[in-house]
């Protein structure tokens, strides 16, 4: 019961999975055709911005 409040196996992986989801649901947006080119590139940016910042915070603990 510890382990689920501590993440489980997925500690600190979480920001990794959202980030993968927000940038597939994007691309997955852009091929039904749903967001244009540039908006695609608008929501991924701060996606792989957000996953090298978590990197860099945790090179740094």
């Amino acid at each position: 019961m510890i382990d689920i409040s501590r993440g489980g196996f997925l500690a600190g992986k979480k920001t990794y999975i959202t980030t993968i989801t927000g940038i597939l649901t994007a691309v997955g947006a852009y091929l039904i055709g749903d967001m244009t080119l540039v908006e695609t590139f608008q929501v991924v940016w701060p996606l792989i911005s957000v996953a090298f910042l978590r990197k860099g915070v945790e090179d740094k603990l």
